[in-house]
């Protein structure tokens, strides 16, 4: 008699509280100067679906926040802020055996920043320039594709979990290559620049299911990728100041949901 085959559809939502540290530096090569950007703290709400048999799954998962306000290193004053990012990810994963939810996959996924208020650059002024005065440029954003090795490692004891119900902590990670991208509008000018740089995520939780169908489940994560580009398109009266971009992103969030699970067997 052979093994069993076993196919599990499912779908999740969750909520999240976040703090954003979304960094900025506009610098260039011939002076030392440089523009940093903001933080900020966020809440956002995203879901998913997946469908695996057997062994093998896939996962889509889809997020969308918005911010709160930041507070650029220049100055005391929060300020209100109507950015926004949203997240996409397709995950091929390769499962230990047909009842454990351990794997390990390819995650392929994008990211946009939306800046609504705008990013703080130096003005051109001389004495500006030296005291680090900055002022908002609206109509930039940063996005980025990212393409890399994921996995999470369950513990999946009997007095933990059983018959499809009890508790599954687990514990995770994410590394891959991503391609960076940055564009400004006026006063900067249509500026842009692309780079590319290693995007890492590790996270623990824990899942629990009331039935077979029915969990919650509970994260925390922290994500992380820093980019240096050149810049093109910068208008000519600021061309000598700003020829290079930095951007950082830094993000300790916290998760809760829940998971709805159909499967079936055969034999």
């Amino acid at each position: 008699m052979s093994g069993p085959n076993v196919l599990y559809v499912g779908i999740y939502g969750y909520g999240a509280a976040d703090y954003e540290e979304r960094v900025i530096n506009v610098q260039s090569f011939q002076s030392p100067y440089t523009a940093k950007g903001l933080s900020s703290s966020s809440s956002h709400f995203g879901g998913g679906a997946f469908v695996r048999w057997n062994t093998w799954g896939v996962v889509l998962d889809f997020t969308e926040g918005y911010f709160y306000g930041w507070k650029p290193n220049f100055d005391d004053t929060t300020y209100v802020d109507t950015s926004f990012f949203q997240d996409v990810s397709l995950t091929l994963a390769h499962y230990k055996d047909p009842y454990s939810w351990t794997y390990v996959g390819f995650t392929v996924s994008t990211k946009r920043f939306a800046f609504g208020y705008g990013i703080p650059f130096p003005d051109t002024a001389d004495s500006i320039v030296k005291n680090s005065i900055n002022w908002p440029v609206p109509n930039s954003n940063v996005k980025y594709l990212s393409m890399g090795l994921s996995g999470r490692f369950y513990i999946e004891v009997e007095k933990l979990y059983s018959d499809g119900r009890g508790l599954l902590p687990w514990i995770g990670g994410h590394v891959a290559w991503a391609q960076v991208s940055f564009q400004s509008s006026d006063p900067l000018g249509n500026a842009s620049g692309t780079g590319n740089t290693i995007y890492f995520a590790i996270s623990a939780g824990a899942d629990f299911y009331v039935q077979p169908w029915l969990g919650f489940f509970i994260s925390g994560s922290f994500t992380s990728f820093e980019s240096t580009m050149d810049l093109v398109g910068v208008n000519p009266g600021y061309r000598d100041y700003y020829d290079q971009v930095r951007t950082g992103y830094n993000n300790a969030s916290v998760r809760a949901g829940v998971r709805l699970t159909w499967y079936k067997e055969r034999y």
